[in-house]
């Protein structure tokens, strides 16, 4: 919905679960609930895929994490578009919002913002050797997309301990600072690594993040 139509209709963006308004060249997109099934995602995609040169799109990002495909959906449709894509951050952007947040072209963090990493957690049923090779698919699949996602964010030393089953807790000053490339192996960190948190139900697909 663009801008005017939003002013001047009763229709409430607002209920819908990925608000998205436009105004000329600019769209601001609002990921501010769990990532939930793709399809949650296909309008955003789609105006992701078919943008131009010209637009920018914001996605303010306050969330505890998600789907994985939906995640993966995501920074396909914003690793392919034209537009400029701005992460907006405030409050706790966690798990799968932080593979969303470093796929695009420029990050901003609100003031007490808290950005948390850790590995995929879900679950699925089915034939016992069925389980098993799903079960070593995605964690193989899972560990080497991680890698990528966080390729010159996080240390190897860092992504081992995230695939072992830590959380990595970063503040504001901290993102900053790896986003820019100065946070080095030698600097203090105000990192918190802490034991994975309870996994949540997988409502029928094998991981979150």
């Amino acid at each position: 919905m663009n801008l005017k139509d939003l002013l001047s209709s009763n229709n409430d963006v607002w209920s819908n679960y990925v608000p998205i308004i436009s105004d000329k060249n600019s769209t601001i997109a609002y990921l501010t609930d769990s990532i939930d099934e793709p399809s949650a995602y296909n309008e955003l995609c789609f105006k992701l895929k078919t943008a131009s040169p010209a637009e920018i799109f914001t996605l303010v990002i306050n969330t505890p994490g998600g789907y994985i495909d939906s995640a993966v959906m995501l920074v396909d449709a914003i690793k392919s578009s034209k537009a400029k894509v701005i992460a907006e951050i405030s409050g706790t952007v966690a798990s799968a919002g932080t593979i969303i947040t470093l796929a695009c072209d420029e990050v901003r963090m609100a003031d007490h913002s808290a950005f948390m990493i850790h590995n995929y957690s879900g679950g699925s049923h089915g034939k016992g050797h069925e389980l098993k090779a799903l079960q070593e698919f995605t964690d193989r699949n899972l560990n080497n997309s991680f890698r990528i996602f966080y390729k010159n964010f996080l240390t190897e030393t860092e992504m081992e301990s995230v695939i072992d089953g830590k959380d990595l807790w970063m503040d504001k000053a901290e993102v900053e600072a790896r986003l820019k490339g100065t946070f080095h192996k030698g600097a203090t960190s105000t990192s918190a690594l802490t034991s994975e948190a309870t996994p949540k139900p997988s409502r029928g697909r094998p991981s979150k993040a």
